[in-house]
């Protein structure tokens, strides 16, 4: 039986405080699943799902490979939406095309089904399909379903099966008289296997009516992600030979995720080679146009023929997305890809094609994509992206979270610490910190195994090089409280915190979190689909030792990313000063004017400090912003004084 969140976070008290190899001066720290993905909830349907229910049943063949959507629930023409299946490309682990659909212990909304951190077994996710119609068919009409599956996920191998711990994923089938018939299942066996094809034969009569319609059902802890399975390229059609060897053989050639000798989940490595993201100014400074590009940009390809190579034509460009310009081309390839090659790798390197070095900040989108002449309904997987960001912060981690890590709330002792190593390009300000909350988390001062999703003490802070570490005392610090959250939604998102002035540094300097002894416990996303370079993560105790960090049982990066402000200090503003300025209207959803004195430039900003919009130079100071259309939501608007100083004024959007 899988240990309670409570126990199991208790259990990670030893890791953090005593496991470290004494000769290479590492500290081994744990991650746990999730039992909540705030992220998820972004993607549910702006119609309700019983909207999204079809009244009229598909004809054959049916296909889905889960190339779309992006990430999200399946695709409702195809599927009921209301089964909780999340289709991605970041949580299965090298599957036969790009994207699959996940079913694991979290529903939608990203909130699991037991509603508790404590275990709970039952009934998970489900993948239905929408009605198909199989009415005029024989016995002799050859209809079979395929379909490739997977135990596990990036994040972990699923549980073992027994009678009062059930683990297992199982396919039902509707007949004549609307009974689910089962038809195939597993049992998991607590490893994590590779994607395995399955062949149904549906050549009965009681499955060949007009309104038939197949369901995956998942079995395992209801409390958080740890079971995982994954369903990718399902196919039912007509004239088939119900024989594995050559029915699961398509014309097609596809790209997949991650790479052989790599991580084997995600998408496209990061076109940056230290980073996910980082400010242009920092990309700017580099040795080289090319000096902070990837030398090794690529994804794995899959040839799903049986015996034919099949030589294909492979593009990759670069876009910038802020311009709409296309930068130019960082692959150009023809070669074969061998027969029934599943993991295939197709690297190119990104220098090949340096990014201008523009001031402003911008968002680059490099894509793979293929000449592969396949069958049209293939065409889609021929292509996979990436984008990164040249903004204004830092980051390790793509913005998802796959699983959890924390630093315990000790009772007594230092602040036990996380830091990332940055090393600079040029001197620098740290103006704060993003964090990714994850809730629920567990209350270890009532230690209660009730979900926790109070307000929680933290406190960022920036220390100077020591050595190849961090210095034993911060060079700045700011204590705040993240907002509690409300239970029904646990979306959060990253939380900024900046400092009360930004912190001047140079060459190497290290950012993380302190968690206060006595306070709440928060875990922290942690995405298992990145990495940092070795020795770029570290952990300080509560006896004030600072290890290197290395993440059990598998890579990851922790999802904080120090935001800078271009070497420029910006004292705030006083209270008094800043009260003397107010938005009308607020909310808006149009034009906002500002009341008070006079001020240099103004700008937008989103809820994690990101500038959305800046007053152009010939209107610098007016009193009227002629504002884009924002997303509804809380804003900020950013005021620059005639001194440098700034102040933030709240702003509601509707």
């Amino acid at each position: 039986m899988m240990t309670p969140f409570r126990t199991y976070c208790r259990s990670l008290l030893p890791a953090f405080l005593l496991v470290s190899a004494a000769a290479s001066g590492q500290v081994i720290a744990p991650s746990g699943p999730l039992s909540a993905d705030p992220a998820r909830a972004a993607f549910i349907p702006a119609k309700a799902p019983a909207a999204l229910q079809r009244t009229a049943a598909l004809p054959l063949p049916f296909f889905d490979d889960f190339t779309s959507p992006l990430e999200g629930p399946p695709n409702a023409t195809n599927w009921d939406s209301r089964g909780g299946a999340y289709v991605s490309n970041r949580l299965a682990l090298a599957p036969l095309t790009r994207g699959a659909a996940t079913l694991d212990g979290l529903k939608a909304n990203g909130l699991s089904y037991s509603g508790s951190i404590g275990v709970s077994y039952g009934t998970l996710d489900s993948l239905k399909s929408q009605p198909i119609d199989l009415s005029g068919l024989t016995t002799s009409s050859g209809v079979y379903l395929s379909f490739a599956w997977q135990a596990g996920s990036i994040g972990s191998a699923p549980n073992l099966n027994t009678s009062s711990t059930p683990v297992k994923l199982e396919l039902f089938l509707k007949n004549t008289s609307g009974t689910w018939v089962p038809a195939w299942s597993y049992n998991s066996q607590r490893v994590r296997t590779g994607f395995r094809q399955q062949l149904i034969n549906l050549n009965n009569t009681q499955y060949l009516h007009g309104g038939f319609q197949f369901m995956f059902v998942a079995t395992g802890n209801a409390s958080d992600n740890s079971d995982n399975f994954s369903i990718d390229y399902v196919v039912l059609d007509r004239n088939r030979t119900g024989v594995l060897d050559t029915d699961t053989v398509f014309v097609d050639v596809a790209t997949g995720a991650g790479l052989v000798n790599g991580n084997p989940s995600g998408g496209l490595r990061s076109p940056l080679r230290r980073f996910t993201a980082m400010p242009v100014w920092q990309f700017n400074a580099a040795a080289s146009p090319t000096s902070e590009l990837n030398p090794a940009l690529g994804v794995n390809l899959t040839n799903l023929e049986k015996n034919l190579p099949r030589p294909i034509d492979v593009l990759g460009t670069v876009r910038d997305l802020s311009t709409g310009a296309t930068v130019g081309t960082w692959l150009q390839s023809q070669s074969p890809i061998p027969a029934r090659q599943r993991q295939y790798p197709q690297v190119g390197p990104a220098t090949a094609q340096p990014i201008p070095n523009t001031a402003a900040a911008k968002r680059l989108r490099y894509t793979l994509a293929l000449n592969s002449r396949d069958i049209p309904r293939a065409l889609p997987n021929d292509t996979i992206s990436r984008d990164v960001e040249l903004n204004n912060y830092y980051a390790y981690d793509d913005g998802t979270a796959e699983r959890f890590i924390s630093l315990p709330a000790l009772p007594s002792g230092q602040a036990v610490s996380y830091a990332y190593r940055i090393d600079l390009n040029q001197p620098d300000h740290v103006g704060g910190l993003r964090l990714y909350p994850v809730y629920p988390g567990n209350n270890f001062i009532t230690g209660t195994a009730t979900p926790d999703f109070g307000s929680r003490s933290v406190t960022i802070g920036v220390w100077d090089d020591n050595g190849g570490k961090p210095a034993a005392t911060p060079r700045a610090t700011k204590t705040v409280t993240i907002p509690a959250v409300a239970p029904t939604t646990a979306a959060l998102d990253y939380f900024q915190i900046n400092f009360d002035q930004p912190v001047p540094v140079s060459g190497t300097v290290y950012v993380g979190y302190l968690q206060p002894p006595g306070s709440r416990d928060l875990p922290y996303g942690l995405d298992v689909n990145n990495s940092f370079p070795p020795g770029y993560l570290w952990n300080r105790s509560s006896v004030g030792v600072w290890d290197s960090v290395r993440l059990a049982p598998r890579r990851g990066a922790l999802m904080m990313r120090p935001v800078m402000t271009n070497t420029v200090t910006t004292a705030s503003a006083s209270a008094r000063e800043a009260a003397a300025y107010s938005l009308y209207p607020n909310p808006a959803h149009g034009p906002v004017s500002i009341a008070g004195p006079g001020f240099a430039r103004a700008a937008v900003l989103d809820a994690v400090g990101r500038t959305v919009w800046e007053q152009p130079a010939a209107q610098a100071g007016q009193p009227t912003l002629p504002l884009p259309p924002l997303a509804p939501g809380v804003y900020t608007v950013r005021l620059t004084l005639a001194d440098g100083r700034t102040v933030g004024r709240r702003l509601m959007i509707e």
